[in-house]
């Protein structure tokens, strides 16, 4: 019999950063320590996350073949932009460069970076910046109606943990944001603000010259994102492929992660020069860009059983990861 052993160094400095700022801090400030604290982090100390060790799956774990179909697609927005000289993709979140091996194996002349959140934009980009489950994995803000007005939910110390603390708002963005809202009808409705997936989209469209953003991610469009079936929003915690809302227990051992709002990038990156051209699920996308792929492997493995048959299945299956995955494409230039 094992016990778990919490990440106590993740613990400790949450808790003097609440220290530090009179007693609590944002949601927001709590996830972004508990996921991205340089030593104690979840992304970042080190430990298995992903597959079936890990906390859960990603397209990228499925198989290569979501990297060589990914390929696929830079090759022709490459093509579309007339094979311009210094064209680059630039993963958002990349972290162990699994996905880069898989599309440079399809791929190998792409010129292919990985950005992390903390590392700076190059200036003058000409290519595409793709991310796949990254606007997820953003720190946000929760808040919630209480009495006819929206707070914010801060977080505190309490025992050995954390807990709630209702209170202003701390940005005038977030009312920007929720503004339209009917908080009439909606008492004790909880839900995310994702400030810094607006703020990540603002510098793609500054960085980027002329090219596309390529996201892929779970979320909805904002009619359904504030869908009354939410009332508790989409915050949600993975541990051991089990679902769960401690939102404070295991810091930097668990992952914390909320749906995308997309109606949000897409004003964030209209206001930065990026115009929508495609949103859609990934089971059609991926059947759209790798029709001949899929055609060929099937005729290929007819009769025998096959991992890449399997992968298709997963990836594009809509009780998988067909329909829940969204992909939006913005163009710049």
């Amino acid at each position: 019999m094992t016990t778990e052993r919490p990440n106590i160094q993740a613990l400790c400095e949450t808790r003097k950063i609440i220290r530090a700022h009179g007693g609590r801090v944002t949601f927001a400030e709590f996830m972004g320590l508990v996921l991205y604290h340089p030593e104690a982090g979840y992304y970042t100390r080190g430990n298995t996350v992903i597959g079936p060790r890990g906390d859960y799956f990603t397209s990228p774990g499925a198989a290569p073949l979501f990297g060589r179909l990914l390929a696929r697609q830079f090759l022709r927005f490459r093509a579309e932009l007339g094979h311009p000289p210094g064209f680059a993709v630039i993963e958002l979140g990349g972290h162990r460069g699994q996905l880069r091996q898989d599309v440079l194996g399809e791929a190998p002349d792409l010129d292919y970076h990985l950005v992390e959140v903390g590392d700076s934009l190059p200036s003058g980009l000409v290519g595409c910046v793709f991310s796949n489950e990254f606007w997820d994995a953003l720190p946000v803000h929760r808040v919630k109606v209480v009495q006819g007005y929206w707070q914010e939910i801060y977080v505190r110390e309490e025992g050995e943990g954390f807990a709630d603390e209702l209170g202003p708002l701390s940005d005038p963005r977030l009312e920007e944001y929720l503004r339209e809202l009917p908080v009439a009808w909606m008492e004790g409705y909880e839900t995310t603000v994702n400030l810094q997936a607006q703020e990540w989209m603002g510098r793609l469209g500054r960085s980027l010259e002329r090219g596309f953003v390529l996201s892929i991610d779970y979320g909805f469009e904002r009619a359904e994102y504030f869908s009354p079936q939410r009332p508790r929003g989409t915050l949600r915690c993975y541990y051991r492929h089990t679902l769960n809302d401690q939102y404070y227990a295991r810091p930097g051992e668990q992952d914390l992660t909320a749906h995308v709002d997309f109606t949000a990038l897409i004003e964030a990156g209209r206001s930065a020069g990026l115009k929508p051209v495609l949103f859609t699920d990934q089971g059609r996308y991926l059947v759209g860009i790798g029709q001949e792929l899929f055609r060929e492997i099937s005729e290929r493995t007819a009769g025998q059983f096959s991992r890449e048959r399997q992968a298709i299945h997963q990836l594009i299956h809509p009780g998988l990861m067909g329909s829940a995955f969204k992909v939006l494409i913005q163009k710049k230039g």
